[in-house]
């Protein structure tokens, strides 16, 4: 008889984006190592992106508990002029040149709504939270953030019902990228830091994506975390591969794009190389997919206005992106322009391993990000300033496409971020508790 694990999540079908794939794929696979998911999340969440496709993955049997949740969401559409039920961007924090009454907005957010503007589900969620647990009496609690709400509901329930609690970090907290350059008082910050202290402290174990994102989430108690990366699935990520070459060399971008990843140069470089002929313009098509900072996205129609190969295909369903990512030639990754953000992985990273295909990076090449790369010969990370040699990559890829050819790739350093194997490394860290 299969084991309960009490799954503490905001992010949650119909969800979309990345945020919602790294909880749902662990539900997913966990009965398969004798731990039975019972999800406890918002309903009517605000989320950037919905995605109904994705609750095909939900388990059979899988008890999904909803709670109301008071959010700041309505007043801050009111305020800075949003449309009702207009989508607020996930990183709507690190966004540039905008409204005095947004700046406004997001200092209240910042320096009243600690750790986050979710604080409001807590009741709720804590209340809900407690009627689960004498009713399926769960032998593990596991919280997963952002938001880190998500770690102070579960640490309410693990100190009242002495269960074992595993904290699990997809990004950093009081130091994630978007709140590197924001006025943050001193005593908010303080504050803010005093919870992720004590979350660290009181949980029984911690789970990460990454070593450096440990790093950034606590000197003293790095002893608690295991690292249990992002990864594919490859029952949904698996979709058969084109039997024929695409007539043009197709350079996909695959998620969102804000000024942390938007890399202007690129986009400029590739011009200067249709232009130059060193890239036949009627072989080529660059396709974006993913929610784009509006005046990104004007940027870059201006510069491809005239070369007619530009495609901006707005958020697409989970199945529908993977579908890209197979019939693509060369993907592209815009990694965090953030000093001391080695950690960051995106998560599409494995989806693209899983494709096969050619991988175009751009940022630290430092970073887990460029390692992985390396260790599986799937592509290749630049500094953002070595034009040369990204223009080269590029041009000999595109050449590759012209003779079909293929780069040999090490399947067994890809096969290792299955969600499958990922989730039985979960699964045993929940044994071990």
């Amino acid at each position: 008889m299969n084991k309960k694990v009490l799954i503490i999540t905001y992010y949650w079908p119909p969800a979309g984006g990345p945020g919602v794939q790294r909880v749902l794929k662990f539900a997913k696979y966990l009965p398969e190592f004798g731990w039975d998911p019972i999800i406890l999340t918002v309903s009517d969440g605000e989320y950037p992106a919905i995605d109904e496709s994705l609750a095909k993955d939900i388990p059979n049997n899988c008890k999904v508990y909803k709670t109301k949740a008071l959010e700041p969401n309505f007043f801050y559409r009111k305020f800075t002029g949003m449309k009702a039920g207009e989508k607020i961007p996930v990183a709507n924090l690190a966004q540039k040149n905008v409204s005095w009454k947004k700046k406004l907005a997001n200092w209240v957010r910042l320096n009243l709504f600690i750790p986050d503007a979710k604080i409001g589900w807590i009741p709720y969620a804590v209340s809900e939270g407690k009627r689960i647990i004498k009713k399926e009496n769960p032998d593990i609690i596991f919280s997963s953030s952002p938001p880190p709400t998500v770690h102070l509901i579960a640490k309410k329930l693990a100190k009242w019902s002495k269960i074992k609690w595993v904290a699990d970090f997809r990004d950093p907290w009081t130091k994630i990228h978007y709140l590197q350059n924001q006025k943050v008082n001193p005593v908010s910050k303080r504050r803010n830091e005093r919870l992720e202290r004590n979350v660290v402290n009181e949980c029984n174990k911690a789970s990460c994506v990454s070593a450096n994102f440990i790093n950034l989430i606590t000197e003293n108690r790095k002893d608690k975390f295991e690292i249990i990366t992002n990864g594919y699935d490859i029952e949904t990520d698996g979709i058969a591969k084109p039997t024929k070459p695409n007539e043009k060399f197709t350079i996909l971008y695959i998620g969102g794009l804000t000024w942390n990843r938007y890399y202007k140069s690129f986009f400029i470089w590739l011009i200067e190389l249709i232009n130059n002929g060193d890239l036949d313009r009627n072989k080529v098509r660059i396709k974006l997919a993913g929610s784009i900072e509006p005046t990104i996205k004007r940027e870059i129609e201006e510069m491809f206005s005239e070369l007619n190969i530009l495609d901006l295909e707005g958020y697409l369903p989970h199945s529908e992106a993977i579908s890209l990512m197979q019939k693509a030639d060369l993907l592209l990754l815009f990694l965090e322009q953030v000093e001391g953000y080695e950690g960051h992985i995106p998560g599409k990273l494995f989806e693209y391993l899983s494709t096969y295909n050619r991988i175009l990076g751009l940022g630290n090449t430092g970073g887990e990000s460029s390692q992985i790369l390396e260790n599986s010969n799937a592509g290749k990370i630049f500094e953002p300033r070595n034009e040369q040699e990204i223009k080269k990559y590029i041009i000999s890829e595109f050449c590759n496409w012209q003779n079909g050819k293929k780069s040999e790739i090490n399947s067994s350093n890809i096969d290792k971020f299955s969600r499958r194997q990922l989730t039985e490394q979960l699964a045993t860290l929940f044994e071990k508790l």
